[in-house]
């Protein structure tokens, strides 16, 4: 028997009441303003920076990783968030300085002194330490976060690399469109083949005015940019740190981070 405080309304978009913990599934698909209006700000921010080079790119991806670094333990349900945060900090600083070479020398021991911080900081927490996965769970994944900001960066070292930031930019804010049609039930199985085209189509369009990318490379760049961004934002949006604002802004960052993986690996390969 299906319980009524979690059924969804019978179709077309929904009016949801207070959100309760633990979240139900149909809380999961309210829209987050804040995730929303956060990813489309820091993948214009990139792009108006990329024409720039690294200093100003590195400027806006830092400002990124400081909202990753001071909400994401609460999204990861850290239970020493402040200490988390801390070595968030610590890696980001870390990861940010080996940017500066184009090799990506530093960069994994960049990475691995963050591993370091975050297992030596449980360490520390007296027994029991209650929550240690999930705790540990938190700062490895902001430090992926981190690192694919940090690719993000590299990559403008290449002189190719312009083209490639405008269109995964431009997907990843285009696939909000994911979110916000999250409400709407009968669109909900679809969601993700939405994003798909609509990361297709914004790279299309902007292949269409310039000759630096081939088609297919840049429909692959749209699509996957799309897809993995709003894939982040998705998988998350049943965590509780999503009711307040500074979680919605960490996962907004942390889904135009999470592209810049994808930039640093079309850029090699285009």
């Amino acid at each position: 028997m299906t319980d009524p405080a979690v059924e969804d309304p019978p179709g077309g978009p929904e009016e949801h009441g207070p959100l309760r913990l633990p979240l139900s599934p149909v809380s999961g698909d309210r829209v987050r303003p804040w995730s929303v209006v956060v990813t489309v700000l820091g993948a214009v921010a990139v792009l108006v920076a990329s024409p720039s080079g690294y200093a100003a790119v590195l400027g806006v991806v830092a400002a990124l990783t400081l909202v990753v670094v001071l909400g994401w333990p609460a999204v990861g349900a850290s239970r020493s968030p402040l200490a988390s945060s801390v070595v968030l900090a610590i890696a980001g600083v870390a990861m940010l300085a080996a940017t500066v070479r184009d090799d990506l020398r530093w960069l994994p021991a960049a990475v691995a002194l963050g591993m370091v911080a975050a297992f030596f900081h449980q360490l520390l927490r007296p027994p029991p330490r209650e929550g240690l996965v999930l705790s540990l769970l938190a700062a490895l994944g902001g430090l992926v976060l981190l690192a694919c900001g940090a690719l993000l960066v590299v990559s403008t070292h290449e002189p190719g690399s312009r083209p490639v930031i405008v269109v995964a930019m431009l997907a990843v804010a285009v696939g909000v469109a994911g979110d916000l049609l999250a409400p709407v039930r009968v669109l909900r199985p679809f969601l993700g083949f939405v994003v798909l085209l609509a990361g297709m189509g914004v790279a299309a369009l902007t292949v269409s005015w310039s000759d630096q990318l081939t088609t297919l490379g840049a429909l692959g760049i749209g699509a996957a940019a799309a897809t993995i961004s709003w894939s982040l934002r998705r998988v998350l949006a049943l965590q509780p740190a999503l009711l307040g604002g500074l979680g919605q802004a960490a996962v907004g960052c942390g889904s135009v981070l999470f592209a810049g993986a994808l930039v640093r690996l079309f850029t090699i390969l285009l």
